[in-house]
């Protein structure tokens, strides 16, 4: 059963004849016949009587007459819903971010939005690049932020802004006199703290490394912490030199509580994107605050 049919169906009760019935409905006489014959069929009994041109509706049409009004009726609430839908900026978002996006970038443009649009609700979910992909590609997500791209074709990815990774030391000691630009020579000599493995700032430092033919085993390493806020409070505590996102540590840098060095020959400019499903179609509050953080986007 089919809701043509159903349209068609009441179409004939409506005109009284399927004459008048195909005529509204633009179809041929015997194109009717046959749909409203395929319907009785279907349901296995007969909906019309027939005398002469006119028809009377059966107790079995009676039936089917009250269902197929509420069923169309359902259909056109149904559509207009969904055309309100369409165009409203409300509901909930799903997104999923690496550390530094989701505690750096995302908050001032998730407070702005919502000052926007008070009827949406945004979900912020804090993983490492990895597992934000792993959420991506499992349609977990109406779309993440991520440090590190990777090669796959059910993925759209757009820039979104762009960071250094640099080496935090504690402002005492000998980092006090350091040069702001330091080499590996001097870095292999320190205990280093990482990130977590799947971590963007993790990835993009192990890559410039081994582009240069060193790897984490020329390095002491002491500690892995799985937060950026960690990295720092260790670093404080003179357990180790830190790798980290510049943007990270801005503040902290502004107040004299940490220094931050480039590492001479070391490619540890990245940038952080935006990926969806190229299948996913999102709702409008998603698509919608998709937009609004390309629009806001900082320089690269």
């Amino acid at each position: 059963m089919e809701l043509r049919q159903l349209v068609m169906f009441l179409n004939v009760i409506n005109h009284g004849t399927f004459s008048e019935a195909a005529k509204r409905l633009f179809l041929s006489q015997p194109t009717l016949s046959v749909q409203i014959a395929s319907l009785e069929k279907e349901l296995g009994v007969m909906l019309f009587e027939r005398q002469g041109k006119n028809v009377i509706l059966t107790p079995a049409g009676e039936i089917l007459k009250r269902y197929a009004i509420d069923m169309l009726g359902l259909r056109d609430l149904a559509v207009r819903e969904l055309q309100q839908y369409k165009n409203a900026i409300a509901g909930t978002i799903r997104l999923y971010s690496s550390t530094v996006p989701a505690d750096y970038i995302l908050p001032s443009l998730i407070s702005k939005f919502l000052e926007l649009h008070p009827e949406v609700y945004i979900e912020l979910l804090r993983s490492d690049s990895s597992a934000v992909w792993e959420k991506v590609l499992a349609y977990e997500a109406d779309f993440g932020v991520v440090g590190t791209l990777r090669n796959h074709n059910s993925v759209e990815y757009v820039p979104l802004q762009g960071d250094e990774i640099v080496v935090i030391a504690p402002p005492t000691g000998k980092y006090a006199n350091w040069p702001q630009t330091i080499d590996l020579a001097t870095l292999q000599k320190e205990p280093l703290v990482l990130r977590e493995v799947g971590s963007g700032t993790q990835r993009t430092f192990e890559d410039a490394l081994i582009e240069h033919g060193f790897d984490l085993n020329n390095f002491t390493v002491r500690a892995r912490l799985e937060s950026v806020e960690a990295t720092k409070t260790a670093v404080l505590g003179k357990v180790g030199l830190a790798v980290t996102s510049r943007l990270a540590v801005k503040h902290e840098i502004a107040a004299g509580k940490l220094l931050a060095f480039s590492v001479k020959g070391l490619n540890l400019r990245r940038k952080f994107y935006l990926i969806k499903q190229k299948r996913k179609v999102l709702p409008p509050a998603a698509k919608t605050f998709s937009e609004f953080i390309l629009a806001h986007k900082q320089g690269e």
